[in-house]
């Protein structure tokens, strides 16, 4: 359990009981000075972390500084969900408990909270309004998502909040990567030893990735081309039904493994076709010199791959999952490791969709949404493999 006892504004303490006269919820308010304010209110119960170089926050930075002591008008406050909250009449401080971080602390204001503690430092005559809940707890995502309306909330950070990542993140946790998966609104991880930030991946495209391989949904007639337009599209097909994704718990970290290996060997296995891929546009390439790194295991890359062309050879690779009645979850075909597929016909499919890719006009924003690709690298592999798709 997390304590925290701040010290109230003379006389500015209320309690206020519910209006329909349940015995909870309940809240409390007052104002507190902000050299007052303590460190440590759990934050995880905010949808988003604080990006604090962005307009709002300089704005709030801006009107703190100015001590002109309307800060308290001017700013909407902090927001708290607590199990418990005392005032001593006293003392004139008010203790608040919070005893499970994951419906219990800061659920709007988390900017002002994280300025206010960049600034204790300071010299100012600066008041901020708290306002704590209790009894709570079973609302917690829905309150979260109505206070916080003063910058609109994103859907993953809400589906973050919510829990509905947990049936992927099964099958995530202990990837190299997952430390940089951006499940929240402007959330930043930094490496332990240089604390520069590192290069974040968006929820929604570790959601895209996955969706494209659902096989209960996704077929030889019909292919996941809104993973490369679309990829809240994608979001949303997921959050329709979080728990039917745990049946990829075991696969998933060879979609991602397969996901490097096509990023990475892609050029070099087109070249191999005697063609030269360093010469479109597109490829970023710089005479051997690398031009990137790879999105998931951050090797060096020495050109670039286009979704447009990645997205639908890696989506090609479901024809080579069934389900397994026993485990109830994906799992590939016996004999068929997708990595070693992967291999085995690299060369013959990177010509195949670079030839329709050229003919589709060779521009990755145009070929990437056209179902015909989509649709040939899918029967390409099935052939290759020798997969009947009737």
């Amino acid at each position: 359990m997390i304590r925290k006892t701040i010290k109230v504004s003379d006389n500015t303490f209320r309690k206020f009981d519910d209006p329909l006269g349940n015995e909870t919820p309940r809240k409390y308010i007052f104002y507190a000075k902000t050299c007052d304010v303590p460190e440590g209110i759990p934050m995880s119960t905010n949808p988003r972390d604080q990006k604090l170089n962005s307009t709002v926050a300089n704005a709030i930075t801006e009107s703190l500084l100015s001590n002109d002591g309307q800060f308290h008008l001017k700013n909407r406050g902090i927001i708290l969900s607590a199990k418990r909250v005392r005032y001593d009449n006293r003392l004139q401080d008010v203790t608040i408990d919070f005893e499970d971080e994951s419906c219990h602390g800061n659920i709007d204001g988390g900017h002002t909270y994280k300025i206010l503690l960049e600034n204790k430092d300071k010299v100012l005559e600066q008041y901020v309004q708290f306002e704590v809940m209790t009894g709570v707890e079973a609302m917690i995502a829905d309150l979260a998502e109505a206070r916080n309306t003063s910058i609109a909330v994103d859907a993953k950070s809400m589906a973050e909040l919510r829990e509905k990542f947990d049936p992927i993140k099964e099958g995530l946790e202990g990837l190299p990567f997952f430390n940089r998966i951006s499940f929240k609104q402007n959330q930043i991880t930094k490496d332990t030893d240089t604390k520069k930030a590192l290069k974040m991946i968006d929820a929604r495209d570790i959601v895209s990735i996955i969706c494209m391989f659902n096989i209960d949904k996704y077929n030889s007639a019909e292919h996941p081309t809104k993973a490369y337009s679309g990829k809240q599209a994608m979001l949303n097909e997921y959050l329709d039904d979080p728990e039917h994704y745990r049946k990829f718990v075991n696969v998933i970290p060879d979609l991602f493994d397969l996901y490097d290996a096509i990023e990475t060997e892609f050029a070099v296995a087109y070249n191999e076709n005697g063609r030269m891929y360093g010469r479109k546009s597109y490829s970023g390439y710089k005479e051997g010199s690398p031009v990137g790194k790879s999105k998931f295991c951050m090797s060096d890359i020495y050109y670039k791959i286009p979704d447009g062309l990645l997205y639908p050879i890696l989506a090609a690779f479901r024809v080579l999952l069934e389900y397994d009645i026993t485990s109830g979850k994906y799992k590939w075909m016996d004999g068929k490791d997708p990595i070693a597929v992967w291999n085995k016909h690299k060369v013959g499919l990177t010509r195949s969709v670079m030839d329709l890719a050229g003919s589709l006009g060779d521009k990755p924003t145009v070929f990437g949404k056209d179902p015909s690709l989509w649709n040939y690298a899918y029967m390409v592999l099935s052939s290759m493999e020798g997969i009947s798709l009737v």
